[in-house]
């Protein structure tokens, strides 16, 4: 079989027939064939939990919009221009508008970015705030969470309304994306940030990724309730992201909600755990760090000690923000990592990363197919690299085999693996 990865600088792979166990996407089954206009009015007329934006606003009141980057592909042109009319019809002026992009510790968005994302329309209308999570004047106490404080972007404090624009599928630390995570850690300073992704090390197995109420997604939530967030609207994407569902309502009820349907939407069964996984992270690559989203489902797929072939772009190399991730890189033990962490050495946002992908490569080979990353670079991370994938597929059949099985798992970022106990052969 002739197996194209969805992108146009990647060369196809031929998977031999006889090993090939499945090819797997997400949204193949389930979600909603209604226009995604449609889909996003139904859910703005009937919230859950909450009564409808335009009953909870009205004229002279300051609104703040909150809204993920591009380091998401939430479909952020199509909700938010209807969030913004709804605003529009309850009397609140243009001008009493804005959008703060949750950034996180990402990069700034371009001007050309941001058309890109939110339409040359609402950014030409309405005043947009990027913040800088390096600069801590920024951002203002709102109270504790857990044993640490919180402190947000400033600019929450001063709207009347908090509103929330973004996508809930499941997320190695929180559980699931969406929900009050577009406040924190999108628009928490690098402290509370580093505490809440920290918390990920304190969780036991199997309690974090796609579990909802998880231990960091309560602190997530304590903080976005504090920081004023009054009202969310995510989408849950399906097959080539379309939209398969909207919830919108109460920062909580809604994002439970949502957090039930992509439970069900972004989940794939897989027949058998395979030797070889060929994979992508699409469409969480613009870095590596993005990309580990799409590097737990392979590895989710694969056999203790099996070999993933993991194609992915990373344009903007491993993480710029945070350059702790190359230099340390992934084969170390949980005890090592920690001890980094517990004497100030590193700091904990790129430690959750570190500690995460060293979790995956205890048990997977990863061979990484990429023009984004060198090979130094991946081979002091603890990865394989390969120019090709056909190249990176022929030293993974050299490992396993003529009888290896092989997965492939298309457009992984955003998967749930499903595993019958007999395809969990030894």
């Amino acid at each position: 079989m002739e197996y194209r990865f969805p992108y146009d600088d990647f060369d196809p792979i031929t998977i031999p027939d006889r090993q090939l166990s499945g090819v797997y996407s997400i949204g193949e089954a389930g979600g909603s064939r209604r226009p995604p206009g449609q889909l996003i009015a139904e859910a703005l007329a009937d919230p859950i939990g909450s009564p409808r934006i335009k009953d909870r606003v009205r004229p002279g009141m300051k609104v703040l919009i909150v809204v993920d980057d591009n380091t998401r592909s939430t479909r952020t042109e199509l909700m938010l221009p209807t969030v913004i009319s709804e605003l529009s019809a309850a009397g609140v002026a243009a001008g009493d508008i804005q959008v703060l992009v949750a950034l996180g510790t990402h990069r700034p968005m371009s001007r050309l970015e941001m058309e890109q994302k939110y339409t040359p329309g609402i950014v030409a209308c309405h005043r947009f705030i990027l913040p800088n999570w390096q600069n801590a004047g920024e951002y203002e106490p709102v109270g504790s969470s857990g044993d640490f404080p919180v402190r947000i972007h400033r600019e929450l404090l001063k709207a009347d309304f908090v509103i929330g624009v973004g996508q809930t599928v499941p997320h190695l630390i929180a559980g699931f994306g969406g929900g009050c995570k577009i406040i924190n850690p999108g628009c928490a300073d690098s402290e509370t940030i580093g505490r809440m992704h920290w918390l990920c090390s304190t969780a036991e197995d199997g309690r974090l990724f796609a579990v909802r109420d998880n231990p960091v997604r309560r602190v997530i939530d304590e903080a976005g309730l504090k920081a004023g967030l009054k009202f969310i609207i995510n989408e849950v994407p399906g097959k080539d992201d379309a939209l398969a569902g909207v919830f919108a309502g109460d920062p909580i009820l809604a994002h439970r909600a949502a957090c039930d349907f992509a439970r069900s939407s972004c989940t794939v069964a897989i027949s058998e755990l395979a030797d070889i996984v060929v994979a992508d992270p699409y469409p969480s690559d613009l870095d590596f760090w993005q990309s580990l989203k799409g590097l737990n489902a392979a590895c989710s797929a694969l056999r203790p000690g099996g070999t993933v072939i993991f194609a992915a772009p990373c344009t903007e190399g491993v993480c710029p923000s945070h350059p702790e991730i190359a230099a340390i890189g992934f084969r170390h033990p949980a005890g090592h990592i920690e001890n980094l962490v517990a004497t100030g050495r590193l700091c904990p946002i790129p430690a959750a990363a570190i500690w995460l992908a060293a979790r995956m490569l205890e048990r997977s080979n990863v061979i990484l197919v990429t023009k984004g990353v060198s090979a130094a670079e991946a081979t002091a991370m603890g990865l394989e690299y390969a120019s090709d994938p056909a190249a990176a597929l022929a030293l993974a059949l050299r490992r396993h085999g003529a009888s290896a099985r092989i997965n492939v798992l298309h457009k992984a970022a955003k998967m749930i693996c499903s595993v019958p106990s007999e395809g969990r052969r030894p």
